[in-house]
């Protein structure tokens, strides 16, 4: 996005700002302010350890999620993150990326933070004891 977009707030009579958007820290009655919307947008994430990770049949693996934003600014999104794993019967991932190992095979599982998602094999193995 090229062009930021403009929002206009209007101020009811009592002074409250009748949008709620960041960035306005005060107007007068009656007053209308224009403020600019931030344009940075997420354009990849990483998950991490990559190359791809294993976990051994009943043990945990916590991923991390980092996105990269169009401004170059990276953020940990691990606990905002919407996380899936596509075969249940070799894994499990809870909400906030912890990879459970149910049986040996592979899976894939995925990140999505609004329309960006990132893909990441995980091989389930069977430790021996």
């Amino acid at each position: 996005m090229n062009k930021a977009t403009k929002f206009v707030s209007n101020c009811l009579a009592a002074g409250l700002i009748a949008a709620l958007i960041m960035g306005i820290s005060a107007c007068s009655t009656n007053a209308t302010r224009t403020t600019t919307a931030p344009t940075a947008a997420i354009v990849s994430i990483v998950i991490t350890p990559e190359n791809p990770p294993n976990v051994a049949v009943h043990a945990n693996l916590q991923l991390k999620a980092t996105a990269t934003y169009s401004d170059g600014k990276t953020v940990d999104i691990t606990n905002t993150a919407n996380w899936m794993g596509f075969n249940n019967t070799v894994l499990t991932v809870s909400s906030t990326g912890l990879v459970y190992g149910v049986s040996a095979g592979s899976a894939k599982i995925n990140a999505t933070m609004g329309t960006v998602t990132s893909l990441l094999p995980v091989t389930v193995t069977i430790v021996a004891q």
